[in-house]
């Protein structure tokens, strides 16, 4: 299903990193287990353990409550039980391999919100894991491109919980209404429409980009000048502490 957006109604807009700024992700994810020695309907039941039944190991990855190393061995042991090796260094990088990710960054997407932020706040939500951080940062220039980061490994909430979006709304000193967020994960974009802000899915990238197009224009037409520093905004320090 699509949605509409409303230009004229957005008053800051919030990107997710994984699937939006960086490509892929995914589609490894997807690939991963036929391409070590797994049947289809084995890596599917493996996956549904992993990253999507009630309480699974990778969302305790994303808040914090659990290591990386700690889910590759919960990955090795499944792949242990269908008859199947894995070494564990390949389960740690089971989106791809280290320093991968450079090379999947998309530098449309980092041009559009830098002229989004030229006009409107912006705020960057991930459901995320310690472990990467350092690297993810190292390829983005946070302080340039967003108002606000949001990473769950940080606050220890994911989307598509409630409180993670809160956190946004107060960090912006936005209410729901007022925000966009674009993101590739349906899921995701669910949990922010029942806060009533307006959702965008990455599917195309030029379907986003004319998107945000259209927001900056009628940023723009409301006022031509750049936001001020008045503009109520809070500091990402700020807004985790509450």
């Amino acid at each position: 299903m699509t949605f509409e957006i409303d230009p004229r109604a957005v008053r800051g807009v919030v990107f997710d990193l994984g699937g939006v700024f960086l490509a892929g992700g995914v589609e490894n994810v997807s690939a991963f287990g036929m391409a070590h020695g797994l049947s289809p309907q084995a890596w599917l039941a493996i996956r549904r353990d992993l990253f999507i039944a009630e309480g699974h190991p990778w969302g305790r990855v994303e808040r914090g409550e659990m290591s990386l190393e700690a889910f590759a061995g919960e990955m090795v042991g499944r792949f242990a039980a269908h008859g199947v090796g894995l070494p564990r260094d390949r389960a740690r990088h089971f989106m791809g391999a280290p320093g991968s990710a450079g090379s999947r960054l998309r530098p449309e997407i980092v041009d559009a919100c830098l002229a989004v932020r030229a006009h409107l706040p912006t705020a960057l939500l991930t459901n995320n894991i310690a472990e990467w951080r350092d690297g993810w940062r190292g390829l983005l220039d946070t302080a340039r491109l967003f108002d606000l980061v949001v990473d769950s490994s940080e606050v220890g909430i994911r989307k598509p919980e409630e409180g993670i979006y809160r956190i946004v709304e107060r960090g912006l000193a936005l209410p729901g209404a007022a925000l966009l967020l674009i993101d590739d994960q349906g899921l995701n974009l669910k949990g922010a429409r029942r806060l009533g802000w307006q959702t965008l899915k990455y599917d195309d990238t030029a379907r986003v980009l004319a998107a945000l197009r259209e927001v900056v224009h009628a940023a723009v037409q409301r006022s031509p000048g750049p936001p001020s520093p008045g503009d109520g905004r809070a500091r990402p320090a700020d807004a985790l502490r509450k």
